[in-house]
């Protein structure tokens, strides 16, 4: 275990945050599946934690990045080390959001919808600047300058010869998972409203 795991899961307050801030549930591992999920590249894969909505994050042994794996059957980096996907979680707490209405991936995309939804997460999360602080100062974080461009970055640096799989949920089983990258983008939601 890294000592910035070490580090989170000693600390109640800002497991506490990421926990409600970032949806990065280190302290409930135990209640996710995991074990069965594998990379094509062989390096092994520790589930470290999970998401609300069924989502799983690892770390590969040997090199430390940090996969996320949704519950829809897409996976793919977050970050090249827990440092840097916990920085960029912390910066942009609408980063579902984000890869989900990004066109496929499309960086513009993504900044559109930050836009979109950056008053609701000023509402959802209104002493926002505070707990990214307090997260920042206990980790030793250091926050993106850019967290859109951090996110789209760090999910197009996967490996696309490397392959995500899970045997666990049947579904998937069979198949290489897809992008994390949403094919969806905020025009979308302004269509379901008209």
């Amino acid at each position: 275990m890294s000592d910035l795991l070490e580090r989170l899961l000693a600390s109640a307050e800002s497991a506490t945050i990421l926990r409600f801030l970032a949806d990065f549930d280190a302290l409930d591992v135990d209640s996710a599946a995991g074990p069965t999920a594998r990379l094509s590249s062989g390096a092994d894969l520790e589930l470290i934690a999970h998401c609300g909505a069924g989502g799983r994050f690892f770390r590969t042994k040997p090199g430390g990045q940090i996969w996320y794996a949704d519950s829809e059957g897409s996976a793919g980096v977050i970050g090249p080390d827990l440092e840097t996907a916990l920085a960029l979680l912390v910066a942009a707490p609408n980063w579902h959001d984000l890869l989900g209405f990004s066109g496929g991936g499309d960086l513009h995309e993504m900044r559109r919808a930050h836009d979109r939804f950056a008053a609701g997460v000023r509402e959802e999360y209104p002493d926002l600047a505070e707990e990214q602080a307090a997260v920042v100062a206990e980790l030793g974080l250091v926050l993106p300058e850019d967290p859109v461009r951090a996110l789209w970055a760090a999910v197009h640096a996967r490996d696309p010869e490397v392959v995500f799989t899970d045997v666990e949920l049947e579904e998937y089983a069979e198949e290489p998972w897809d992008s994390l990258f949403g094919a969806h983008t905020i025009d979308r939601l302004r269509t379901r409203r008209s």
